[in-house]
């Protein structure tokens, strides 16, 4: 007891004095609370800028990003880099090609008379070629001078080209479903009618043979000799918009769009139909809204599982066994794919997030551009990144530049009630610096407070309730887990009702019943992540149940209280006469909302009481608070009705009943003492402080008389007939 006591005690002085300082106010809780950021899907919620986010819950510097050009144009279709270090982009709505040249200068190199680009492929020998839409054509694009005609496929849209090693182009178009085979100038022939509406993408499989990605059914074609387009894969998506084969021939494909089912056997599409006709690719992350994040108590944003958004990308792997299987997917669409040498990439919209996904479907948020959405994205002969954003047109590379530190960015933590933040604990390797920031609405804004240093992750922000912070990773570094520790302000607790029940009624309550603790399947035990598991009993838990007693001078009294900290609460009840001022204890420190006692030996009176709720329990010594709920006057009335003989002469026997507390509740009368019956007052109706009552009485009979009040108390009376 002595230690406890000298223990309170430094607590106590503690306080007070980082009050002093302005730290913190007297109504901080005394228990603090934790938020541990140590997954993959912790960390993904934040912002990142040149630190990949690794599938083992790891942060790690990544390679650097540069905008190397903004173009004079709103969005960016393909994107093609050429052996001399230049890009050529291709924009619209006005068909253009520019070129980026190696010191970011941008000219502009061809314009076409229709609106958009969406394919650009360089022969063998090293011309480039363009396709236009809609209602275009395939063009040779001259180092000088103005385009050529090459091929017209008379398609209303051509969506990809692709040379074989012997410098045959191919194109895929739409709203054909066609695919052509171009060898020469305006000599082309049509290789496949697919039966679908657009040929999305092209790659091959190997030599001589060709893969197609289809819309709207989403199919990858395998298109074999004599042009006949067989289906390896239905994606059950709206298209197959990306192709790549890794060198030991295994097929990854890219399907986007929404969900459909698997085409009925004998079913087509047929071209020109008002539904394929009108179809277009899946939109730019802009038109795309992103899935909200629920904000809750303690948490990141997103680990409040709210209801999970369906993919709106799937990536497939059809390996050596030759069976299709989707191995990854992404709430936003996938808009490029390409193997690099780090592994193979995806450029997401949204968050213009690029993804290195394994065989085995693990994903590395490898870093993200400052863009809605990598739109295109090209390896560089140097092995470099290019990737294209659209709304406005801009071009970046990565890894251009030395490699520097990278930042990341928590999304902000919610303590869910004003608080003080404490020291940010960063498991870490190499040199980390940190910065935290603080504020009260749920989006960082202007309202917040500015950025600040947290020296040895010492947290400097004022008090609030939400907090975010950031890591600064040097080159080798990296961190595996974050924790954030927080002392919530105190809420004062709420007393939202307040009842006094029936007199002559005690309640007490009756123990719950034992419920057993469910058990685990392997999948629910694996979804911990490794945290600590939660058991949840999978049982409503039965509210609390009290049990009646009935006794003369028994009173109640109920109340509903809560705490918005989740403290837990203590109840004093208090009592006083009407005619009083002052409050008289009547229990202390009881745990249930609800106290019963005995008033049979209380003084007449109308009376009313006081319950006040206390956390005084889980916060520091002196720091507790109270609310508290005042009843409504009740009667005690401990004294019985009185019972006045008038006359029992002339066979007539007349007497009064008075009570001048809670009023009558009934009279009755016997002749035998053994049976009563009610007996009304002379003016027909019970509903005064004193009725005077009637009836037949002759001589040498016995009449028993019994008067009852409203608070139970009950007297009894005879006379004798003379």
């Amino acid at each position: 007891m002595l230690l406890r006591s000298y223990f309170r005690r430094i607590v106590a002085l503690l306080l007070v004095l980082l009050a002093w300082y302005g730290r913190v106010s007297p109504a901080l809780a005394i228990h603090p609370e934790r938020i541990v950021l140590d997954t993959y899907s912790d960390f993904v919620q934040g912002t990142a800028e040149s630190v990949t986010v690794c599938d083992a819950g790891l942060l790690q510097p990544s390679l650097p990003i540069e905008m190397v050009a903004r173009l004079p144009a709103d969005q960016l279709w393909a994107i093609l880099p050429d052996p001399d270090g230049s890009i050529l982009v291709a924009a619209s709505p006005e068909a253009k090609i520019f070129r980026i040249g190696q010191h970011r200068d941008v000219t502009l190199l061809a314009s076409f008379p229709e609106h958009q680009i969406y394919a650009m492929a360089r022969s063998p020998k090293g011309e480039l070629y363009a396709a236009t839409s809609p209602n275009g054509k395939i063009y040779r694009v001259p180092a000088k001078g103005e385009p050529v005609v090459y091929f017209d496929p008379k398609e209303k849209y051509i969506w990809s080209l692709l040379f074989d090693r012997d410098g045959t182009l191919y194109a895929g178009t739409g709203i054909g479903g066609k695919l052509f085979r171009i060898e020469g100038p305006l000599k082309g022939t049509l290789v496949c009618a697919t039966g679908e509406t657009h040929v999305r993408c092209l790659a091959w499989e190997k030599p001589g043979t060709l893969l197609a990605g289809s819309a709207p059914h989403g199919l990858l074609l395998r298109i074999l000799p004599g042009g006949r387009a067989v289906a390896l894969a239905d994606s059950e998506r709206e298209e197959v918009n990306q192709i790549v084969i890794s060198s030991d021939g295994s097929i990854f494909f890219s399907a986007v769009g929404t969900r459909h089912p698997p085409r009925a056997p004998g079913s087509s599409s047929e071209p020109g139909s008002a539904t394929t006709e009108n179809w277009t690719p899946v939109p730019l992350a802009s038109e795309w809204e992103e899935p909200s994040r629920e904000i809750g108590r303690g948490l990141p944003p997103a680990m409040f599982k709210a209801a999970t958004p369906p993919p709106l990308s799937q990536l497939w792997l059809i390996d050596r066994s030759l069976v299709p299987r989707p191995i990854w997917g992404h709430r936003q669409s996938l808009n490029s794919l390409l193997q690099a040498p780090t592994g193979l990439l995806a450029g997401m919209s949204g968050d213009g997030d690029v993804y290195r996904i394994s065989r085995e479907g693990r994903s590395d948020r490898l870093f993200q551009i400052d863009a809605p959405a990598v739109q295109v994205a090209a390896l560089a002969p140097s092995q470099q990144l290019v990737l294209g954003a659209s709304n406005p047109a801009r071009v970046f590379l990565a890894g251009a530049t030395p490699r520097k530190q990278g930042i990341y960015r928590s999304a902000p933590l919610d303590a869910g009630s004003y608080a003080r933040w404490g020291r940010l604990l960063v498991e870490r390797s190499g040199m980390v610096e940190i910065r935290t920031r603080t504020g009260n609405t749920a989006k960082p804004d202007e309202s917040w407070y500015d950025w600040v240093p947290a020296p040895g992750g010492r947290c400097q922000s004022p008090a609030a309730r939400y907090f975010q912070f950031e890591l600064r990773l040097a080159e080798g570094s990296s961190v595996n887990r974050v924790q954030a520790v927080f002392l919530p302000y105190n809420l004062p607790p709420k007393l939202e009702k307040l009842q006094i029940l029936h007199p002559g009624v005690a309640y007490s309550e009756l123990p719950p019943p034992p419920t057993p603790l469910q058990a685990r399947s392997l999948d629910q035990l694996l979804s911990q992540e490794g945290k600590a598991e939660v058991i949840v009993d999978p049982f409503s838990p039965l509210p609390p149940r009290y049990q009646a007693k009935e006794a003369r001078g028994l009173r109640t009294v109920v109340w509903k209280a809560e705490d918005p900290d989740g403290d837990d609460l203590r109840y004093s009840v208090f009592y006083r006469s009407e005619k009083e001022t002052g409050w008289r204890l009547l229990v202390k420190d009881s745990e249930q909302p609800l106290f019963s006692w005995d008033t049979s030996g209380w003084p007449d009176g109308r009376y009313l009481l006081k319950v006040e709720a206390s956390d005084a329990r889980d916060n520091a010594p002196g720091e507790g608070l109270t609310a508290s709920l005042s009843s409504r006057p009740f009667l005690v009335d401990n004294s019985p009705p009185q019972i006045r003989i008038l006359s029992s002469g002339g066979g007539k026997l007349r007497f009064r009943v008075s009570e001048d507390a809670s009023g009558i509740r009934s009279v009755q009368i016997s002749r035998d003492g053994r049976e009563f019956l009610p007996i009304p007052p002379v003016d027909g109706i019970l509903d005064s402080e004193e009725e005077e009552f009637e009836l037949p009485l002759f001589k040498g009979e016995s009449l028993f008389i019994r008067a009852e009040d409203e608070a139970g108390n009950v007297t009894s009376a005879s006379a004798n007939g003379g």
